[in-house]
């Protein structure tokens, strides 16, 4: 036990002790009736309340202390010695039981926080506590000649609304809880518990306005100040103020008497009254600034919640954006050079085998990243569609193609049909579109080894719009029914066994998914063990207003005759620029970090810079920005982005700084090809960012 808690303990016990002597001699000296029993009796409560409190040792002591005091004031007034001894045992057993009886209804910690628990502490403690021990007294008494009648109802009356006055009352007093919500300035405590002395004192007065019900809205406004603590102090000064004066109260009207005994239990039933009614009003508002305070405080804990996912979600794309950027870095030249060897005529058969191998590897690899990536834009919401007008029957047939080699290469029939108006333009986001298709004819040609697969595109007339019908359809093992309901979560598989003989993130179906559903549709899959299994998804259109774009032929596009400045700080990365823009009939200027670039803008005369991102001691942004400040011909040259960080974010920055657009590695030379012609055909002029 620490100091401060023996010196607490050793002060509530004092206090106790004195505040049950000083109750003591004021009811036996006020109030004592014929039969020697007071008629009001607040001191069991005061240490039903101390034995509440106080550990057993130090209640122990409190009580001896309690019982020496009461048994020499009862000498001291005359009464026997076995009486003297009896009246104080009596009590203290009393106290003792009210407090056992509390403890196993209300709890160790006694917290009196609603009405409801009050309720149970008057009925199912202080009621049985002090009608057994009026049944007690009452037998013990009768050897002394007492009225057995007499002295049972004067002890049930007195010590049962004294202590469901004081009981309750002394427990809030001690509490410091009850006060969190009710922090007043000593000044208004002290002016508000006077008022109620002040207002104790003229109900008793002879006026023939009932003062009394003064007391109710005065206890109220005490409830509503200083809470439940409040309520409790306000009915101890009543108590010890209209128990004081009850000698003077004056008889009722009508010409009837009341004796002592009477108008000190009216004068407690009032007490009571205003007691519990301000208690109620107390505790109710005492809630009410709980529930505040609790929605306060879950509030801060959403907001620091909200704040750390945030920062979790800045963490991970910050971790996607670094390992794209490391995973695409030498992806970029074993895809890139694979690419450029394989366009050389005098390989040998073997050796272009090999690379063709390592060339759908590199691919396969690529598609995993890929899925990544597209994974996390989809779940953060960073997807964003750009409707066109389309061809829903080129769309399938350009899917179809797409796949016609992997299903030739496994002796795969490649079925496609169409029912209805499939040719009618429509608003869609064709590549999406497009990557769904291909997420499900790849899946169904990797899991199925021999038979067919079938692409089946409905269009199906709706008032406002078209409603289109895909319907990917295999001659595979099947799913399972217990694995088909968790195929479009993420990292779920068809074959998610140790020894499955397909790779695969686990990510497709659910970006599928998510796809479907930012375009108002939805996907699912229809499936019997052995039977193989049909993958569908359906996505509501608008009619298109004006006709389907045509793409440019790769074929047609000429070859470039174009200064184009590189920079990279990978020397891999600018060998293999330097090959495929030569390839493309570009002449190159190499530059290895941001300075050398701002130096090269201002002598080469470049028609285009290709401009990586993440460089040393000058970054791709901060010389776009320095190239852009330099004015004249710098600031409408058209600056590429070209970047392994393909991340939305990083797309956005370079656009911010002044850069026209981004491309990502690893760069296919057709894809290059496309974005070199489209800048170089639009000279002088720097597209909005």
């Amino acid at each position: 036990m620490t100091a401060r808690t023996w010196y607490y303990n050793l002060a509530l016990s004092g206090g106790v002790a004195v505040a049950y002597g000083a109750s003591m001699a004021f009811s036996l000296s006020l109030t004592r009736e014929g039969a020697g029993i007071a008629t009001i009796w607040l001191a069991g409560g005061i240490l039903a309340a101390g034995f509440l409190l106080l550990p057993r040792r130090w209640g122990l002591a409190t009580a001896t202390a309690c019982f020496t005091v009461q048994f020499a004031y009862n000498l001291l007034v005359g009464n026997p010695l076995a009486a003297a001894a009896t009246f104080p045992a009596l009590t203290i057993g009393e106290a003792a039981a009210a407090a056992w009886l509390a403890r196993k209804v209300c709890g160790e910690t006694m917290r009196l926080t609603s009405m409801s628990r009050v309720a149970r502490l008057l009925l199912l403690v202080v009621a049985p506590a002090t009608a057994l021990t009026a049944i007690l007294a009452a037998d013990v008494f009768t050897l002394y000649g007492r009225s057995f009648n007499t002295v049972l109802s004067g002890w049930f009356y007195g010590h049962a609304l004294g202590m469901a006055i004081m009981l309750p009352a002394s427990l809030m007093v001690v509490r410091p809880d009850m006060v969190r919500d009710f922090r007043r300035t000593p000044f208004e405590q002290i002016c508000l518990y006077g008022l109620v002395a002040a207002m104790s004192f003229v109900s008793v007065l002879p006026i023939r306005f009932p003062m009394p019900l003064l007391l109710f809205p005065l206890m109220a406004l005490l409830a509503f100040r200083l809470g439940p603590r409040g309520a409790a102090v306000g009915a101890m000064i009543m108590a010890v103020v209209l128990s004081s004066l009850v000698v003077s109260l004056p008889s009722p009207p009508g010409g009837a008497t009341w004796s002592l005994a009477e108008r000190t239990r009216s004068l407690q039933f009032l007490i009571a009254i205003n007691f519990f009614t301000s208690l109620a009003t107390a505790m109710v508002i005492a809630d009410q600034k709980r529930m505040k305070r609790l929605w306060a405080r879950r509030t801060r804990i959403a907001r620091a919640a909200q704040a750390r996912a945030m920062a979790a979600g800045q963490a991970k794309t910050e971790f996607l954006a670094t390992m794209s950027h490391e995973i695409r870095t030498p992806m970029s030249s074993i895809v890139g050079f694979t690419e450029v060897l394989l366009k050389r005529e005098d390989l040998p058969e073997p050796a272009r085998r090999q690379l063709a191998l390592i060339d759908r590897a590199g691919a396969s690899l690529l598609t995993v990243v890929n899925d990544i990536l597209d994974f996390s834009k989809v779940e953060a919401g960073e997807v964003e569609l750009s409707p066109a007008p389309i061809n829903p029957r080129n769309v399938a047939q350009d899917a179809m193609a797409i796949v016609a080699e992997a299903a030739r290469r496994k002796g795969l029939d490649l079925q496609l049909g169409f029912i209805g108006p499939v040719e009618a333009p429509v608003m869609l986001d064709d590549l999406r579109v497009r990557q769904i298709l291909l997420n499900l004819l790849s899946n169904a040609i990797k899991f199925t080894d021999h038979g067919r697969v079938r692409l089946d595109l409905q269009a199906i007339e709706e008032p406002d719009g078209v409603l289109l019908r895909f319907r990917v359809t295999d001659t595979g093992p099947g799913v399972p029914s217990e694995q088909a309901a968790r195929l479009f979560k993420r990292f779920s598989q068809g074959d998610s066994s140790v020894s499955r003989t397909h790779g695969g993130t686990g990510l497709g179906l659910a970006i599928c998914r998510g796809l479907t559903e930012l375009m108002g549709g939805k996907i699912g899959v229809e499936s019997k063990p052995d039977a193989g299994a049909t993958f569908w998804f359906e996505i509501p259109a608008r009619r298109a207003a004006g006709p389907v774009r045509e793409a440019a032929s790769p074929e047609a596009a000429a070859p470039l005759a174009a200064r184009v400045l590189l920079v990279d700080d990978h020397p891999m990365n600018r060998e293999l620029g330097a090959t495929v823009l030569g390839l493309l009939g570009c002449e190159v200027i190499l530059a290895e970090n941001g300075e050398e670039a701002v130096a090269a803008a201002q002598t080469s005369g470049c028609d285009l810079i290709l401009m990586d991102v993440h460089m040393p001691r000058m970054d791709g942004l901060e010389a776009t920005r320095a190239i852009r400040a330099l004015g004249g011909v710098c600031a409408a040259v058209p600056i590429i982005a070209m970047s392994a960080d393909v991340m939305p974010e990083m797309e956005a920055a370079c656009l911010r700084a002044g850069m026209n657009a981004a491309v990502g590695k690893p760069i296919q030379i057709q894809a290059l090809h496309d974005v070199l012609t489209r800048w170089l055909g639009e000279p002088g002029g720097v597209a909005a960012a």
